[in-house]
């Protein structure tokens, strides 16, 4: 069946981005020169590079650039096919390859990065308040703070309209922990591209933050 397909390292090869050299993620394709790229990767390449393909420096219209058209054959042939990590050989399906990088020893000893969710605490600073944690809305995804979250969801979910609670707006004290979006990763990005724990402290009523900000500002004006 599909599900039980894999695939050798000479197969595993054609899914790999030019741009990364590593396993595709969301895959996205060029409409003049074909070519398929990590969604990721070639909007890095246009804010960059400008209005050329990252491969042949073909031509690419302005739609794309800024709304690059999903590879779906590829994305469907990267979920049924398994594939070994290069890095720890665990087997997984191709399309959750990339995200796998993230919790693997191996590629993070390779490339001299911090392993995932390391934290360190000290006595000065262990009662100040923790980031939050969210769990993906449309996967198993989990302890994802805010920015991990959202990066997650563009890399993994961005052409997946689904209607869900936002697990952000779920947990602010205003937030309505019942209600739905239409389109949970478009909220995601109009309403969460900053964190309100950046310029607020959101366990504290309104009326208080109006006199801190007041305070505030006497000082600076002085």
């Amino acid at each position: 069946m599909a599900e039980a397909m894999s695939c050798s390292s000479e197969i595993t090869e054609e899914f790999l981005c030019p741009v990364c050299q590593e396993i595709l993620q969301t895959p996205v394709r060029t409409q003049s020169c074909r070519h398929v790229f990590c969604r990721k990767c070639f909007m890095l390449a246009m804010k960059s590079g400008g209005a050329y393909c990252p491969l042949c420096r073909g031509p690419v219209n302005k739609s794309e650039r800024s709304a690059p058209v999903r590879a779906t054959d590829i994305d469907l042939e990267m979920r049924m096919l398994s594939g070994g990590c290069m890095y720890c050989g665990k087997m997984m399906k191709l399309h959750y390859m990339k995200l796998h990088y993230k919790s693997c020893r191996k590629y993070q000893e390779e490339y001299g990065l911090s392993p995932k969710n390391v934290t360190i605490q000290t006595g000065q600073n262990s009662t100040k308040c923790q980031e939050p944690k969210y769990k993906c809305p449309l996967c198993s995804e989990h302890n994802l703070n805010q920015r991990s979250l959202l990066e997650h969801c563009n890399n993994v979910h961005y052409y997946e309209e689904v209607e869900m609670v936002c697990p952000i707006c779920a947990t602010l004290p205003w937030g309505d922990p019942i209600q739905t979006t239409g389109n949970v990763i478009a909220h995601l990005n109009a309403r969460h591209q900053f964190n309100y724990l950046e310029f607020m402290n959101i366990n504290i009523d309104e009326e208080a933050q109006f006199q801190i900000a007041v305070a505030n500002s006497y000082k600076i004006s002085r």
